[in-house]
């Protein structure tokens, strides 16, 4: 028991606290201050005891891994940034003073009962906080120690070296483990069904059979779907850059955003801009992008039960603190789910009297899907018309465009089908015919190519104390975002828009008593023939290709949300079961499975932005590594010295290791080193601690032994387990008197 107690004192550096209790000395001895002690033990009790200096690093480190790869969610705010970083530069010095103890634990093991180990490694436990220890002459003078197999200079190098480098980085690791980070973390997922069907959302082609005849007319404001509903949206929007563009670009940039339209229960945007130049066409197109309404109006509704689930969730839901007071929530549709993206390019023409029977020359979109020979055919058809390449519609003249419906002083549309063997890409073209006067022979007209497409995107909207924020989205994953930009794949999701649905874009305003495409062009600045060349063209291409993706988004606009959400949980009867969302584990609808067969359904994922334990980055498994790294060393040493039950409570300091030397035997191997060392080769001598009897020979004294030691005086002097030793050395008689 005494012996434990020892090993406790000196295991958490306790020396102080033992030398005021006068009762731990030992009780054998020959009367000196000093008294003999046991320099090995040979006891698993002791070898435990010396051991529990790991215990808290070793337990803490062991916390910071299960919490960090579990997932936990702390909450909106963290507890205190500048606590953690407390706790985690105490977590360091523990980890540093465990692996000092194991380091020393080793170097004891090679000096009193091993082969011996060069000098240079002697102090290293002492330096494992010094990174120049390195590169210092006592690391490399070790390593080149001939006298020692360079098996075990070579493990004992790997071994110091890693554990430096552990003590260097433990600090750090523990920081990044126990702070939370900011991020969006998992808050559960479910699939969701809206009553429609997928061709009835992603029509392949938009005919005026599925728009109601009362859209042929429109009121000032409201919301429905007709492909013109909130048509006002968009003259505000150009109304708001039509004096700028394209003076001041980041202003059209910055108003992106600020085309919001609604669904029945959602907030839309509608964002536009131009795209790169393509080769092949030779002028840069416009493309229009937003969110699909039906898909956007159910994914507002899923993100609003979500929400009021909140309130019915059990405390601590095995995310740290309850829910019900969490602010920002993401809700996201990762699959199955498209938008309608449309993209135009435009150019000028003037029609007089000498080119009203020229064949209409439309600019090209895209060509690449078409096969080799079409492909040859098309070619030999372009033309090039000042920056711009064109081929000709095989069947439509400029005369034919000119009994576009509406008034001559106004802002007219005429729209026109395209073959498409010949305009592959092309989902309709549309003629813009300028006001002009009476008077004039002259009728400025901007013709267009637009594609338009079903693209494949991410949809999301905001949940939080706000409300229901608005619905946004991104391009696929798999696309890059630059080349979703520039084109629209005329693929499976390409779109045939027929003539009968386009009118609908360019409803009678009754208010007004204009048609809606006059209206939006009066807001801007491009009546002036000499503007209207330069940047009325893309003013025009930008106002087209919104109207189209805006009435695009509206297919399927009865399909509402369906199904029966699950209820239960801690709260009132009726609630959504909080607890159940939050696991991510079931669906959380019930649908009737004969009615569903042909619904057209989404995965939704939720997560909450806040705080929280996580390996999603690469930090946070960095420092698990070093943790885990940390902890398989305490394991092996706690299991070796258990196992053979070998410890020893002497030569842990400085001090201790400075008196055994003043104590031992001169040795010529350290000639003229009293001043310093400059030679390397110093660092190479094998040193260990030996047996030396005193000089009266009834005791045994230690010393520290440089150079080589023969094979018989080495099993003689030998240091033995559970064995007292201390007594005064050869040599020292008279200064014995004098104590």
């Amino acid at each position: 028991m005494h012996e434990a107690w020892m090993a406790f004192v000196r295991a958490f550096s306790l020396s102080l606290l033992a030398h005021a209790l006068r009762g731990l000395r030992y009780p054998i001895g020959r009367g000196f201050h000093e008294p003999t002690k046991i320099a090995l033990n040979h006891t698993r009790v002791v070898a435990f005891v010396r051991n529990l200096i790991h215990v808290i690093p070793f337990g803490f480190a062991l916390f910071e891994i299960i919490l960090n790869w579990n997932v936990y969610y702390v909450g909106t705010q963290p507890y205190g940034t500048a606590v953690y970083q407390i706790i985690a530069k105490a977590h360091e010095i523990l980890i540093q003073a465990s692996v000092t103890t194991i380091i020393f634990s080793a170097i004891r093991s090679e000096l009193a009962y091993g082969r011996g180990l060069p000098f240079g490694f002697l102090f290293s436990g002492l330096q494992i906080t010094q990174i120049s220890y390195l590169w210092s002459m006592e690391l490399w003078g070790a390593i080149k120690a001939g006298s020692i197999d360079l098996s075990r200079r070579t493990g004992l190098f790997l071994f110091l070296v890693g554990s430096i480098l552990l003590a260097a980085t433990c600090g750090p690791a523990s920081a990044v483990l126990l702070t939370p980070r900011l991020q969006q973390w998992p808050a559960g997922n479910t699939r969701i069904w809206v009553n429609a069907t997928a061709g009835q959302i992603w029509p392949s082609r938009m005919d005026g059979s599925i728009v109601p005849e009362a859209c042929s007319t429109m009121g000032s404001y409201g919301s429905n779907g007709c492909p013109a509903s909130e048509w006002y949206a968009i003259r505000d929007y150009l109304s708001a850059i039509g004096p700028h563009y394209p003076r001041s670009p980041n202003l059209f940039t910055q108003a992106l955003e600020s085309c919001l339209v609604h669904g029945q229960r959602s907030g839309r945007g509608i964002l536009s801009g131009r795209t790169l130049p393509v080769a092949l066409s030779g002028q840069k197109k416009i493309l229009a992008r937003t969110q699909q309404a039906v898909a956007a109006d159910a994914l507002s509704a899923t993100g609003a039960m979500w929400y009021s689930s909140l309130t019915n969730v059990t405390a601590k839901a095995g995310h740290g603190s309850p829910l019900s007071d969490q602010s920002t929530a993401e809700h996201r549709i990762v699959s199955n789910y498209r938008q309608p993206e449309t993209r135009a390019a435009c150019i000028p023409f003037r029609v007089n009297n000498s080119t009203r029977s020229r064949l209409v020359a439309i600019p090209l979109l895209d060509f690449t899907r078409l096969s080799s020979q079409v492909a040859r055919n098309v070619t030999s058809r372009i033309q090039q018309k000042g920056r711009y390449r064109v081929v000709d519609h095989p069947g439509y003249m400029y005369s034919q465009l000119l009994d576009a419906p509406g008034a001559v002083d106004g802002y007219r549309l005429k729209w026109i089908k395209l073959p498409h063997e010949i305009f592959t890409a092309s989902s309709i073209g549309v003629a813009v015919l300028f006001p002009s006067l009476h008077s004039t022979t002259v009728q400025r007209v901007l013709v267009c190519n637009i594609g338009a497409g079903w693209g494949e995107s991410d949809l999301k909207v905001d949940t939080g104390g706000s409300g229901i924020g608005t619905a946004k989205s991104a391009p696929h994953a798999k696309t890059k975002p630059r080349a979703q930009l520039v084109e629209i794949r005329a693929s499976e999701h390409s779109i045939t828009i027929d003539e009968g649905w386009a009118r609908y874009l360019d409803p009678f305003l009754e208010t007004q008593n204009t048609t809606l495409f006059n209206s939006l062009m009066q807001q801007t600045d491009y009546t002036n023939p000499e503007r209207f060349l330069d940047s009325g063209v893309e003013i025009v291409s930008i106002a087209l290709s919104m109207l189209i993706s805006n009435g695009l988004a509206r297919t399927g606009w009865g399909a509402t949300l369906q199904g029966t959400v699950k209820t239960g949980g801690p709260g009132e009867e009726g609630l959504a079961d909080g607890n159940l969302w939050l696991s991510g584990k079931h669906d959380m609808f019930e649908v009737d499975p004969v009615k569903s067969k042909n619904w057209t359904s989404f995965r939704v994922e939720s997560s909450l932005e806040g705080y929280a334990y996580n390996t999603l980055t690469a930090a946070p498994k960095i420092a698990i590594a070093i943790m885990m790294i940390y902890c398989l060393l305490v394991l092996g040493h706690t299991l070796y010295s258990g196992i053979t039950g070998i410890s020893s409570n002497c030569w842990d300091t400085i001090a201790e290791v400075t008196a055994l030397a003043i104590n031992s035997t001169l040795t010529a191997a350290l000639r003229n080193i009293c001043a310093g060392i400059s030679e390397m080769h110093i660092f190479t001598l094998p040193v260990r601690i030996l047996v030396s009897k005193d000089e009266e020979g009834e005791g045994e004294h230690l010393e520290l032994v440089f150079g080589s030691v023969e094979e018989a005086q080495m099993e003689e002097r030998t240091i033995k387990p559970n064995r007292t030793y201390g007594t005064l050395p050869r040599g020292c008689a008279e200064g014995k008197k004098d104590v």
